[in-house]
């Protein structure tokens, strides 16, 4: 298998956990940074980085556990996954992403509490 790199997408906003009062602020600035790429949806299989810069805690319940910060980002990438084949509410496809890597960390100097995201298609031998 070779991966082929997508796109590399900068999001601006502070990232929001899974089931939290943040979450639809922070699909909203993914879905904003994934259509000003001009990236298309693909019928492929993926690999995702993701690397969260995360802004100060507000409070001592404020704490970002790295697998609640993955699912409403990839929640909201459907601007590369396209939607998901299936009746109900629409989805993103991103039963096909095979790979994540997800690292979180504070800005450094100069930067600002967001996101990087970059995407691979995963493509056969």
């Amino acid at each position: 298998m070779t991966d082929r790199h997508v796109v590399t997408i900068q999001v601006t906003g502070r990232p929001a956990t899974f089931a939290t009062a943040h979450e639809k602020p922070w699909k909203d600035a993914v879905r904003l940074a994934i259509a000003a790429s001009g990236v298309e949806p693909q019928a492929a299989r993926f690999a995702v980085r993701l690397e969260f810069r995360l802004a100060a805690a507000r409070n001592a319940n404020e704490v970002w556990d790295l697998d609640n910060l993955i699912k409403p980002t990839l929640d909201a990438m459907e601007g590369i996954f396209g939607a998901r084949a299936w009746r109900g509410t629409p989805q993103p496809a991103d039963d096909r992403v095979d790979r994540i890597e997800a690292v979180k960390r504070l800005p450094e100097a100069g930067e600002f509490p967001g996101a990087t995201i970059d995407v691979w298609v995963i493509e056969p031998d």
